[in-house]
């Protein structure tokens, strides 16, 4: 039998959990004013509350697998934290009335939230007595631990110790909502004024509906709709049920931190798992288009077995539209590298394809071997990392839209120069600013020399050059992939380091600076 004090932390998730959907429902019918005074900052606390409520409420099936388990020491700490998120997130609801979010708001939100979430998340591993050490060291691991998973980048200090399986399920469901959950619902929901921006531009983002609430609801459909559909394939394909969903939520949330070991699975596995993270890696507008194309087709027809009229509103679909000009070259960057990367290793083709593949979409399944890739493929492997996935997508890194403007851009140099004007670029059938060609241009110098400084950082702390390089864009880009084993043994410096590395390329480095100057400016006013 449980004791009391292991009972009363789910007895207090439940009640947080009944207040919150009760408050919610309540909120619905009557429009008021909740905040006592306003000011910049109560929009930004209004949809932080949200975003804490969401978490809560996506780890509560971790907290009753705890509890189902009997692992009372992980359920302890799965719903302290939980508990944390809950209760945060009701006081701000209850206070603050959520509106529509600026550039400079959205910048401010996306970075609280992650600090914020990386503490709360933290004290699962801090309570469960894991790390060793100090009260600070076992501290900065923790926080280690967690901004690994909700950046998504899938580092850890934890390799080889046994875990409770509702805290690794707990772990999944942060990774989750890190990456497929909250970048997709902060980018659609909450940047609706970013379309109108150059900044918004250079991130490759388009409004999805005229409601952030229709947006929200769009987002959360498609990524559910995908996570099950992988998770009931490796299903039927022979995985368990705790592997299967784990999988599933570590994979297409970019973080392939996964319990099974992807080498020795099946080939028939491999290949969803591999299809899994292309689908990840591809630009949220990618899916847009198969959902309106899905909705598109007259079911009906099929239904009343009309073929004629079913096979005909499949025929009238423009699939060409699908694929735009972004999506075309993240595919041939994949295809290319991986030819490349097989012949500077020889590794099997299959195995080279998903190495790229993985690196590429920011997963970083670790099924590296650094002996057979050799300093060659290690190079190769570093710029397929930076460059990173597709525009608003899950994954990390530059992103290849951006340097599908550079190319572009790099076309048009003669002809700029030669009339002394502005490049004029189309992409979409939209033509391209010139301020948000500079920007996409300085975006990529920012990604590039935060990693070779933390690359030289990493030497001095006696890292070689290239395993510090490969590290530094392998945490800048939340790929995780490492040729090294990271333990706890590692300094503080080291640890410090990383976190603010994986946390900056979870959020992307120009926000983080423009969320520092909306901060410093509203103190400055004050």
């Amino acid at each position: 039998m449980p004791e009391l004090y292991e009972l009363a932390p789910l007895a207090i998730v439940i009640i947080l959990l009944g207040a919150s959907i009760l408050y919610s429902i309540l909120s619905r019918r009557r429009a008021v004013k909740r905040y006592l005074y306003y000011s910049t900052f109560d929009p930004i606390l209004a949809n932080l509350g949200f975003l804490f409520q969401l978490l809560g409420f996506l780890l509560t099936p971790a907290v009753a697998y705890a509890y189902y388990l009997q692992e009372y020491t992980g359920g302890v700490a799965i719903s302290l934290s939980c508990a944390i998120l809950l209760f945060l997130g009701l006081l701000l609801t209850l206070f603050f009335e959520p509106k529509m979010l600026d550039l400079k708001q959205s910048c401010v939100l996306l970075v609280l939230y992650y600090i914020s979430v990386t503490f709360i998340i933290s004290l699962q591993f801090l309570q469960l007595g894991v790390f060793e050490g100090s009260f600070s060291e076992r501290f900065l691991s923790s926080l280690f631990e967690a901004a690994s998973a909700i950046s998504t980048t899938g580092f850890t200090l934890l390799k080889g110790h046994i875990l409770p399986r509702s805290i690794i399920l707990a772990r999944a469901i942060a990774e989750w909502n890190g990456g497929v959950g909250i970048i997709f619902l902060l980018l659609s929901s909450f940047y609706p004024g970013l379309s109108l921006s150059s900044y918004g531009k250079a991130l490759g983002i388009e409004r999805i509906g005229g409601d952030y609430k229709i947006s929200f609801a769009v987002v959360l459909l498609i990524y559910t709709f995908y996570t099950i559909v992988f998770s009931v394939l490796l299903l039927l394909l022979g995985m368990s049920p705790f592997e299967a969903i784990h999988t599933t939520l570590s994979v297409y949330s970019t973080t392939g931190l996964t319990i099974v070991n992807v080498r020795m699975l099946p080939l028939a596995q491999r290949i969803i798992i591999a299809f899994m993270m292309l689908i990840s890696a591809l630009s949220f507008s990618f899916h847009l288009k198969i959902l309106s194309i899905i909705l598109g087709i007259n079911w009906k027809m099929l239904i009343k077995r009309r073929w004629k009229e079913f096979l005909s509103s499949i025929l009238k679909i423009k699939w060409r539209s699908v694929l735009t000009g972004e999506t075309k070259l993240h595919i041939l960057i994949i295809l290319i590298f991986t030819i490349i990367y097989y012949l500077a290793t020889h590794i099997d083709p299959f195995d080279s394809f998903m190495h790229v593949l993985s690196s590429s979409a920011s997963v970083g399944l670790n099924i590296i071997d650094p002996k057979e890739a050799g300093e060659a493929g290690k190079v190769v492997l570093i710029i397929v990392m930076l460059i990173g996935a597709s525009s608003f997508s899950v994954g990390g890194g530059i992103r290849v839209y951006r340097f599908y403007i550079l190319g572009k851009t790099l076309l048009k140099a003669p002809q700029m120069f030669a009339s002394g004007g502005e490049p004029e670029i189309k992409i979409n059938d939209r033509l391209v600013d010139f301020s948000e060609i500079l920007m996409n241009f300085l975006i990529i110098f920012l990604f590039v020399a935060f990693s070779a400084a933390s690359a030289l950082i990493f030497c001095v702390l006696g890292v070689s050059f290239s395993d510090a390089l490969f590290e530094s864009v392998s945490a800048i880009s939340t790929t995780g992939s490492m040729l090294v084993d990271l333990t706890q043994a590692i300094s503080s410096i080291h640890k410090f380091l990383l976190i603010i590395l994986m946390l900056l390329g979870r959020i992307e480095i120009l926000p983080a600076f423009i969320a520092l100057s909306s901060i410093l400016i509203s103190e400055e006013r004050s």
